[in-house]
């Protein structure tokens, strides 16, 4: 029953196919900074990897935060739509550099194309165990699901290595970027065109009840203060007059 859904036989294909088109642009990023700058080369690729394990730490607690808010859908598609901008943004930086050996400048612009991966990758890592559970609930196959999903991620990662060597050594690193860029579509258009929003009503509706307790609980304490620190003049009026006092009593017993 697991394996004739439909919504997880896309979701499948999606994670093969995005991390098909986005686990090999980082060693060929790291290969485009290692050439021809000798000894600083293997500081910038070592840079490569910092600058995107902290994106990816913030992405991935971003979408913890607001996935039940904002839905799943949404920001699965800025984390799949961050490879085709990446690789983009790769093609016309090498397309700038030609044959010339590139500036600091350049390089720079170019280890900053690590900050989409950060995003690419901590909204996919976050997102796709969400969408997971979202499209197991109620099946009690939530480890089958997930170990599909990842058997998926493993396999696309070790096709993409293969190819973006195999790209980067026949034509060159400029053209596998923009061969890399019409693939990392291909999970975008399907997601965005195949995929329904996974997140369950109830977790929408859990999340306004959550804000209404909240308001609640913080009108509740707002009575308790005032009500421990009264109003003197009251006070003293409650004094001046018992007889009130008790009549009101009386009439409430």
């Amino acid at each position: 029953q697991v394996l004739r859904d439909p919504v997880l036989l896309i979701f499948i294909m999606v994670c093969f196919l995005f991390h098909t088109s986005n686990g090999t642009v980082l060693p060929l990023v790291m290969q485009t900074l290692a050439i021809g700058n000798g000894s600083s080369g293997i500081l910038l690729s070592g840079l490569c990897i910092t600058i995107a394990q902290i994106t990816m730490v913030l992405s991935a607690k971003i979408c913890g935060d607001y996935s039940g808010r904002y839905g799943r859908k949404v920001l699965f598609l800025i984390g799949l739509l961050s490879v085709p901008i990446r690789c983009g943004i790769l093609f016309g930086l090498l397309q700038i550099k030609g044959d010339e050996e590139a500036s600091t400048l350049l390089n720079i612009i170019i280890l900053s194309t690590q900050l989409l991966d950060g995003v690419g990758a901590g909204t996919f890592g976050t997102m796709y165990i969400l969408v997971t559970s979202d499209v197991s609930g109620g099946t009690g196959r939530f480890g089958l699901t997930l170990g599909l999903t990842t058997a998926a991620m493993s396999i696309g990662g070790t096709v993409s290595g293969y190819l973006g060597q195999v790209l980067a050594g026949r034509l060159d690193y400029q053209k596998a970027f923009f061969i890399l860029m019409l693939l990392s579509l291909l999970p975008v258009a399907l997601y965005f065109f195949c995929m329904p929003e996974t997140l369950p009503e109830y977790s929408k509706e859990g999340n306004d009840d959550n804000a209404n307790n909240t308001k609640n609980i913080a009108s509740i304490q707002e009575g308790n203060e005032e009500d421990s620190h009264p109003d003197p003049e009251k006070v003293a009026q409650h004094i001046a007059q018992p007889e009130q006092k008790t009549g009101a009593y009386v009439e409430m017993y």
